[in-house]
Parts: structure tokens; sequence; C-alpha cells
């Protein structure tokens, strides 16, 4: 495969595991194929400016505006595209094999790759040197510490590039963070880079979403400086505040107050189009609109086979602005659903901690003698928050997170196991009992 090829594959996404591997590999020893990568990027730069220069002087009527978007975002995504790659760059070179992160924590299928070598299922405890981290599947997460006392979450489906030498550098590629950082050196900030924006961190709290067209920023404590990498522009995020960096400059780029955290919230896909990011396939009938369960990965063995789940998941921090959901002892969780095939459900709670960091993930099983369908097939269905329990069943997870009471919930995912029930859902509801 020649280098063009290679690089194209690589912005394109379509490269195997064993490829990128082997991409990863030969970027960090081959001079001349990052020299390569460097030129792409400036290439693409400046034709994502020329893009946001003729988006802004073409004529009228000279270019439809579906067109002009069109080919503005289509510069624009390649362009951070390449930027993000560039930037996983520094990692490759820099990359020594020296410790630089802990996992501390996990659950579900995590993922190390470490210098074309790829590895499944590491164990809590192990160092890791610089690399790629995957957490695979939806209730994925894992919990990372660097020797300065820094932790870094990352829950969901999420790729995460790392090295620390001079400084802690980072670059999300897809899915969600949260990070409690110490203070940092002077002039040596934690950088965090994802496809639409740079995050620059000496010390504080926040979450960071890496979303396919933007990026969300919601700060707990200190100050973050956000800069939007389609023109360059920055500002500074205090805290108790979020903002969104997208690929689209012409939105205004301004820090919002984060909401206080809410124990009843309802959403209803009959009137409202859920985020893309959403699991779930919306879909618009003239009885109103309804979210159908996508496949995902739920886990991956050992030997590598994929367990696939189908599921709908409802994650109020990708709502802008981002709302917090919050259990307490009288939470309630109630559907509105129906399946094409009788089976039993699961209900699963993705929880942070309300200060940031990993919060445990959280099982209600539901039996098909529970699911009591009307006429037309629907069901309502109500959960107490005091059957949830913990989804690992180690005694020392367990006891570190006994209960979901109190947390914030990153996700509510209701699946159907490993086949496709038809599973629908109409409305969604927090509660709380009498």
């Amino acid at each position: 495969m020649n280098d063009d090829l290679l690089i194209q594959r690589l912005l394109d996404g379509t490269l195997t595991p064993a490829e990128h591997a082997a991409v990863n590999h030969r970027l960090r020893d081959d001079a001349e194929l990052r020299d390569h990568l460097r030129e792409i990027a400036e290439q693409a730069v400046a034709m994502g400016d020329m893009a946001r220069q003729r988006g802004t002087d073409a004529p009228a009527g000279s270019l439809r505006v579906a067109d002009k978007r069109a080919t503005f975002t289509h510069w624009l995504a390649l362009a951070a595209s390449v930027a993000l790659l560039a930037s996983s760059a520094w990692l490759w070179m820099g990359r020594r094999d020296a410790p630089v992160l802990t996992l501390v924590d996990s659950s579900g299928t995590v993922v190390w790759n470490h210098g074309g070598e790829m590895r499944v299922n590491v164990s809590e405890g192990e160092k890791l040197a610089a690399g790629t981290l995957e957490t695979l599947g939806e209730a994925a997460s894992a919990q990372l510490q660097f020797a300065d006392g820094t932790i870094i979450s990352l829950t969901g489906e999420s790729e995460l590039s790392f090295s620390e030498e001079t400084q802690k550098l980072l670059v999300l590629r897809k899915g969600s963070l949260s990070a409690q950082v110490k203070p940092q050196p002077l002039g040596h900030p934690m950088i965090v880079r994802t496809p639409s924006a740079e995050a620059e961190i000496v010390g504080t709290t926040f979450n960071l979403s890496a979303r396919p067209d933007d990026t969300l920023l919601k700060v707990d404590e200190g100050l973050v400086k956000l800069k939007r990498l389609a023109d360059g522009s920055s500002i500074d995020v205090p805290a108790q505040s979020s903002a969104v960096a997208s690929l689209n400059s012409s939105l205004k780029l301004d820090p919002a107050v984060t909401p206080e955290p809410l124990t009843r919230w309802r959403f209803d896909f009959t009137t409202v189009v859920p985020p893309q990011i959403w699991r779930g396939i919306w879909h618009d009938t003239p009885e109103g609109g309804r979210m159908v369960a996508s496949p995902y990965v739920a886990q991956k063995t050992k030997e590598g086979a994929v367990v696939t789940h189908f599921g709908v998941s409802v994650r109020t921090g990708y709502l802008n602005p981002p709302l917090a959901l919050v259990v307490t002892e009288t939470s309630v969780i109630r559907y509105r659903l129906k399946q094409t095939e009788s089976a039993p459900l699961q209900l699963m709670l993705l929880t942070n901690q309300p200060a940031g960091g990993f919060g445990g993930n959280f099982e209600c099983k539901i039996g098909r003698d529970e699911l009591h369908p009307d006429p037309q097939g629907w069901c309502e269905l109500e959960i107490p928050i005091d059957r949830f329990k913990p989804v690992d069943r180690r005694p020392h997870v367990r006891a570190r997170h006994p209960t979901p009471v109190g947390n914030i919930v990153a996700s509510f995912l209701l699946s159907s196991f490993k086949q496709d029930t038809g599973l629908t859902v109409a409305q969604f509801e927090l509660s709380t009992l009498p």
C-alpha cells in the first residue's frame, strides 16, 4: 500500500486494527512519513481556510446554501481530522517505554495499543506507557492515574491517546472523559485535543465530550482555556460553566452557566428529535417519533469475539446546554416501550460522582412477566432506584460503588441482550416517588 493511500485510509478510519497499529509504529519511527502527514495537514488547513472564505465571499445565488454548507463542513472536518492526527503524531514521535498512566479501575472491555502491540482486557493496577487506550461498548469505563495524582476517567465508547514528557498530552478522538487535574508545573499545562477543540488545563475538575461535529466542555472547579480549531478563537471557561466548540466557526463560542442537577426530567421521542450521538435510530412516523434500538458492543472476549446487544440510550450531558440528572433514594425511572418479540430487558445506569470521576455502573434486569403490552403492543414500565445493583461482581468494586444514589447518570441504557427484539421507546422519564 503506498503512503498516499495509507494516509487516506487513516483519515477515513478504514484501516483494520492491525494496519492501524502498523501505521502507529511507522509514524513513530519514519520521519519521512511524519513529514508527509504534516504536508497534508497544511494543505487541509489551507483548503479549510479557502472554504471559509468562499462561504463568506461567494455572491448570493452563485452556490446553493446547502452546497456551501456541505463544502464548508467537509473541509473543516478534514482539517480537524488531520489536525487530530498531527496531534497524535506528537504522542507517537515522543513515545518512551516508561510508564505514564496506571489503570486504577475499569469495567467492560479496555484495549491498550502501544508500539504496534494491541492488548485486550488490560488488568487493573497495570502501568501503561504512552499509547492509545480504548473502552469498547456503551457500558465500558476506565479510571487512569498519572504519577502526580491526576485522575482521568473514560466512559462509554472512547478512544484516548496519551503521553507525558515535559507536559501531559492527551488526544480524545471520540467519547467522553472526566478529569481531576492536580496543579500542573508553571508553563506546562495539560493539553487535551479533540477533532474540533483544544483544552488547556493547569489544575481543575472538568468533563469533556468529543461529539461528531463539536466538543462539549463542562467545568466543575477551576478554569479551562478552550480553543476552537476551526478558526483558532479561544475563551476561558470558569467553574460551574460549559461551552461548545464546533467545526462551524460561525457559531458563537461563549461559556454558559451549568444548570443545577435535576431529580425530575422527561424526554418525549414522539415530539423531539434526540441528539445523533444517543444510542438508537430515531424514526418519524404518522403516530409520532420512535427511538428504535441499535446494535452496540457489550463486551469483547479475550479471544477477540464481540458480544452484541441492542439498545436505546438517554444521555443528558450531550444536550445543548448539557443537563445533569442525579438519582436519589426515591427516584423512579419510567419508559413507554414495545417489542416485536417478547424478551427480557436490561436497564443500565452509567454514573459519575458529583465532583467528577467514575461513580459505578448499575443494572436492573427486567423479566418478560413485568411487561404488560396494551392492544397496540405498548408497555408502561416503572423501575424504582432500589432495584439497581452493581454490574461488576468483584467485592472490592462493589464496596467502592455500592449504589447509584447521589450519583450523576451519564447514560440510561435500555437493551435487549444478544438478539434484536425490535425494542422501541416512545418516552423516558426520571421522577420521584411520592
